[in-house]
């Protein structure tokens, strides 16, 4: 099922598949690119655009199993409570995570978008959580800004790298865009340059499952956590 969420000339939409932002654009056109099922030059198809939540793990599962990125981003979210411009949706959990239950919250406003993700642990085990966003920005054809330089090469990010701050600032197909995040402080970036758009994603930690899970956040016995991430431009 489909939301559309709107304030002003700000929309967004949203399906209840995977809790995914499909879609987020004002009159003046896209902010972030529209999903959509790409071609890679082997023949495969990729799924890319809009913004999807990584959890409970963004990138690799390493040895927890998780698949990349982990199953909040394919399962079915259901709505909690709606109103036209937000939308909060809840996700019961399965496998090792199957006392956790997951709160997405997306609010618009004129010129501003916000998520916010909440875990709950209803269990007497923690849980290991190293959760993200992954939203795609629309760059047109105009060579992106990120950390203040112009990148023309945008094959310097077809591999991930990182860069840590709660406060991002880049410019996307000539808008002027300021990221704030809360509990995500270690932003990837990345794009495969199969559309236009590139990837500045907000991370509790990287690729901690993959990498070190002591970096990774512990959500203990009827514990809670909130993540936040908004896009104003």
């Amino acid at each position: 099922m489909d939301i559309e969420l709107y304030s002003g000339a700000t929309k967004a939409i949203i399906s209840t598949k995977g809790g995914y932002v499909t879609n987020l654009s004002d009159d003046k056109g896209d902010v972030l690119f529209p999903k959509r099922v790409l071609t890679a030059a082997d023949g495969s198809e990729k799924t890319r655009g809009g913004c999807h939540v990584c959890l409970p793990n963004f990138g690799p599962g390493g040895d927890s199993g998780l698949e990349q990125h982990g199953f909040g981003r394919v399962r079915e979210w259901r709505v909690v409570t709606q109103s036209p411009s937000s939308v909060e949706l809840v996700l019961a959990g399965e496998g090792e995570y199957a006392d956790m239950e997951s709160f997405l919250r997306y609010e618009v406003a004129e010129g501003r978008f916000t998520l916010q993700l909440t875990l709950k642990n209803k269990g007497t085990v923690p849980l290991i959580v190293s959760p993200g966003f992954h939203p795609y920005f629309y760059r047109g054809k105009q060579a992106p800004t990120i950390e203040g330089a112009v990148h023309e090469d945008l094959s310097a990010f077809s591999e991930v790298r990182f860069i840590d701050g709660p406060s991002q600032y880049i410019v996307t197909a000539g808008r002027h865009v300021q990221l704030e995040s809360q509990g995500l402080p270690r932003y990837a970036l990345w794009t495969d340059q199969l559309g236009d758009y590139v990837c500045v994603e907000p991370t509790q930690s990287g690729n901690a499952f993959l990498e070190d899970v002591s970096r990774a956040d512990t959500l203990s016995p009827s514990g809670e956590r909130a993540y936040q991430f908004a896009i104003a431009w």
